[in-house]
């Protein structure tokens, strides 16, 4: 009874030693979120919107639901916000920690399931992962519940746990295309318990399994480039491939894991390195520590099953998709730790053995603490992954600006899904999004501008030539800054247009002529018309400019079209998204060819619905 207890408090500990490294950088992260994480969170926010029943989302590659429904009541709570995404994640990877003991008492005494746990709190893979708002984190969770209710259901013969197994099972299918081999995995005992046994309750959870696999079968089949595309973009297509990725992994073990970033810090292999003689006595251990010996197949055949995404995909060792290895690794880490302290004890160290892999822990604790909350937060590679210089700014916007300033991302188009997403962030306010290199867009008011001084250090220079500019704010933790967040009122001049050329088109777009045209040009040349266009109403279509040199005659009486500039107008925000207290400008070019006899010539500006 005393050492239950003591198991209890240790438990405690590592729950609460697991949830502290997973929130410990959630503030920091909160400035953050990857054009990925952003993508389920517009899912969410549509789901919000137009509640639905859907078991696929296709937007960016197609994705499983769950996650997406799983993150409705995080924004519902705390808004269009990184941190409600990050919090969601979080709190998946701390009960994915309470799942695993659960599951290790099954397969492995209970001692060893507590060393297992403790192997994933510290675990900088799981660790990460589950502070990056993925949908993989659900499949470790999900698929261990799957395989705990059914080893339970199948020690115990409980009908409520056969259905359970089923209910879990089938859930699965909806966390991550990973899980597909992990339900492949979990199907084999379940089909041989029931054609070995004479128990029904195998059959029951089949059934629920296949009743919840229903919804996504049937999307498949009316939908399948949207359910296969991702997988058919990312699978090997020779053998060759196929064994280049086994030679890799083999060296992700304890060398080097996934170099990409957003998934591994800092390169770290599947084992950390303090860990390895846990891990390396475990495969010993594992004969002492499970409850049944074909436990022992069954670690090592989970363990084949979440590395087989990552064998038969492109970019190998990729730890995303093979994120299932994080629960077999620790069980196996759980048993080897248990069978140190146990050799410690055998030979005379007495009620201390426990400190031989708890000094271990500590280690790998430490290194994935300074890995993921220094290393990685300060990696070079991150501000731009994480999109920091959008989601700094916008949470400097909704924390000190009115909320009726109207906002611009430059160099982005409205469509990046880390603008759309925290555009419901900072509504009221009006946002928009364009890249300063091909137009600029000015409102009728004082606006704020968001650039990316990494990629447009001109931008404010741009900008004050159609308004007052003023810096408001500016990346602080670099000198010359990587974004600026400017102020702008435009100048009485801009909104007045005095002495300009005016232009209405169908009573929807009136344009302006902002520069002077050079009445002289030479073959060779290349005039620039700089036009400003305003929509006067409410736009339903993409419009396109044109600019023409005519001759005399002109081409409607037969002459020649000498040059033509046609272009789209503000491609990053097209005449869609136009609101009508703005102006989009925007250089067009006229070449004037070599062949071009000297004369007079006129340069003719219109509109014309934009090809679809």
């Amino acid at each position: 009874m005393r050492n239950h207890k003591n198991i209890q408090w240790a438990m405690i500990l590592i729950l609460l030693s697991g949830a502290l490294l997973r929130w410990s950088a959630i503030g920091p992260m909160s400035d953050m979120l990857s054009y990925d994480e952003a993508y389920y969170g517009l899912d969410a926010l549509s789901l919000i919107q137009h509640p639905r029943l859907t078991p696929f989302l296709p937007a960016n590659h197609g994705r499983e639901s769950l996650w997406c429904y799983l993150l409705i009541p995080f924004i519902s709570l705390w808004g269009a916000r990184p941190f409600a995404l990050r919090l969601a994640a979080t709190m998946v990877g701390i009960l994915t920690l309470a799942v695993t003991y659960r599951l290790g008492t099954e397969v492995l005494n209970r001692r060893a399931a507590c060393w297992a746990t403790l192997a994933l709190a510290i675990c900088q893979w799981h660790v990460h992962q589950s502070r990056t708002a993925i949908r993989a984190i659900l499949l470790p969770l999900v698929g261990a519940l799957a395989f705990w209710a059914l080893f339970q259901a199948h020690r115990t013969d409980r009908r409520s746990l056969w259905a359970l197994a089923g209910v879990w099972m089938g859930l699965l299918l909806y966390t991550y295309f990973s899980s597909l081999v992990w339900i492949a995995y979990a199907i084999l005992p379940t089909g041989w318990w029931l054609l070995r046994g004479r128990k029904s309750g195998p059959a029951v959870t089949l059934v629920l399994a296949g009743l919840l696999f229903l919804p996504m079968l049937l999307y498949g089949l009316l939908h399948p480039q949207d359910v296969l595309q991702r997988p058919e973009a990312v699978r090997v297509s020779t053998m060759g491939e196929f064994w280049d990725n086994v030679r890799v992994w083999g060296k992700a073990w304890f060398h080097q894991g996934d170099p990409d970033a957003r998934y591994n810090p800092i390169s770290r292999p599947v084992v950390d390195t303090a860990l390895i003689p846990l891990f390396l006595a475990g495969i010993i251990a594992l004969w002492w520590a499970v409850r049944r010996r074909w436990y022992i197949l069954w670690i090592v055949g989970l363990m084949a099953a979440s590395l087989l995404p990552s064998l038969l995909t492109t970019h190998a060792p990729h730890f995303l998709r093979a994120v299932g290895l994080v629960v077999p690794v620790a069980l196996v880490v759980g048993a080897g730790a248990w069978g140190i302290e146990e050799t410690a004890r055998r030979f005379g160290v007495g009620k201390k053995a426990f400190l031989i892999p708890a000094f271990l822990f500590t280690l790998a604790g430490w290194a994935t603490l300074r890995d993921c909350n220094e290393r990685w937060l300060h990696h070079p590679e991150v501000f731009t992954l994480m999109e920091q210089h959008v989601n700094h700014a916008s949470n400097f916007i909704r924390e000190n600006l009115p909320s009726d300033t109207p906002v611009y991302f430059s160099p982005f188009a409205l469509s990046h899904p880390v603008i759309a997403f925290r555009r419901a962030d900072l509504a009221p306010r009006p946002v928009g999004a364009f890249d300063s290199h091909i137009c600029m867009v000015v409102p009728e008011r004082p606006a704020v501008y968001v650039s990316v001084t990494l990629y447009e250090p001109d931008f404010g220079q741009k900008l004050s030539r159609w308004a007052d500019t003023s810096v408001l704010f500016q990346d602080p933790q670099q000198n010359p800054p990587r974004y600026t967040v400017f102020q702008a009122v435009p100048k009485p001049e801009f909104l007045r247009g005095e002495g300009m050329s005016r232009a209405v088109f169908g009573d929807k777009v009136e344009m302006r002529w902002f520069q002077p045209i050079s009445p002289t040009a030479k073959a060779g040349d290349v005039v620039t018309v700089y036009l400003g266009l305003r929509a006067l109403q409410p736009l339903e279509q993409a419009y396109s400019v044109f600019v023409h040199l005519y001759g005399d005659p002109p081409p409607w009486e037969g002459g020649t079209l000498w040059s033509q500039g046609d272009s789209l107008v503000c491609e990053p925000y097209p005449s869609l998204l136009w609101r009508t207290d703005e102006w989009v400008l925007q250089p067009f070019f006229l070449p004037i060819p070599a062949e071009v006899p000297a004369g007079r010539y006129e340069i003719a500006v219109g509109m014309y619905e934009a090809p679809a």
